[in-house]
């Protein structure tokens, strides 16, 4: 495998970025949601929390397969245990929850290895592609995706990351443009402010 920069692993899969994001941030919206079924069910609460990073990632695998099995630049490698996409086939990709320190939780299996090891070349893949993690994590009460970060590592190492910032997002959240030009003959405002009575002068 060779070692692609950040820059050119941000280049190859910015255009699946928020497609990305919302895969993950739906995958975590269904989780919430069985979890309000099984409160107001009555069921006990989850013993472990790798349920929960179990029900997440298969959600989230579920979602990203349907997304991207419709992109041509995008092959998706079902396999025994996970999921793995390959984009543009420049960049495998995997999804994971993240821990502390935004590195993917891993069971460190031979298959996990190889993975994290960026000259391991994977059978089956394109000899030349970057391999990445895309992790999530969530807020500190769990109720929402707080980050959705890129991660290039070797071994345990983090050799590079970035957030990925939803692009709709960026472009003047929370502004509401001013209209430009003269207003029409026929507009006519919500509000009216009614003229006071004139002041008295005193004497």
């Amino acid at each position: 495998m060779t070692s692609m920069t950040m820059e050119d692993v941000k280049t190859a899969l910015s255009p699946y970025h928020n497609q990305i994001k919302q895969v993950v941030a739906e995958g975590y919206d269904e989780w919430q949601r069985i979890a309000a079924f099984r409160v107001i069910s009555g069921y006990s609460p989850i013993l472990y929390s790798r349920t929960v990073a179990n029900y997440v990632f298969d959600a989230v695998a579920r979602n990203a397969q349907t997304a991207f099995s419709r992109e041509k630049t995008v092959r998706v490698r079902q396999e025994t245990q996970t999921i793995k996409f390959i984009f543009a086939s420049k960049v495998i990709v995997r999804f994971k929850k993240g821990d502390e320190d935004h590195l993917g939780r891993n069971i460190p299996t031979q298959a996990v290895l190889d993975y994290l090891d960026p000259q391991q070349k994977l059978p089956g893949f394109p000899p030349e592609a970057a391999k990445v993690e895309i992790v999530w994590t969530a807020n500190d009460i769990g109720t929402a995706i707080e980050n959705v970060t890129v991660v290039a590592r070797d071994g345990n190492t983090l050799l590079w990351s970035y957030n990925i910032d939803n692009e709709a997002d960026e472009v003047g959240a929370g502004i509401l443009p001013f209209p430009a030009g003269r207003a029409p003959d026929d507009f006519s405002p919500l509000v009216v402010v009614k003229p006071g009575k004139p002041k008295r002068e005193s004497k």
